[in-house]
């Protein structure tokens, strides 16, 4: 990502729209970043767009 480019964090609760969302950005032609972890499952078939060190600054704060 070069400095000029804007960064967008999507937060929110369980089952929220959160995937929705990064979905919806990726589909538009954002670059989405996931490390792929989580893997799907029942509740969210299409897997998670989740980053783990992001997740982590909530642990740390």
């Amino acid at each position: 990502m070069r400095m000029s480019e804007s960064l967008i964090i999507v937060t929110g609760l369980p089952r929220s729209g959160t995937s929705m969302m990064m979905k919806m950005l990726q589909s538009g032609g954002m670059e989405v970043v996931t490390d792929n972890i989580r893997k799907a499952d029942e509740d969210n078939p299409e897997g998670y767009y989740e980053f783990e060190k992001v997740k982590k600054i909530k642990e740390d704060a």
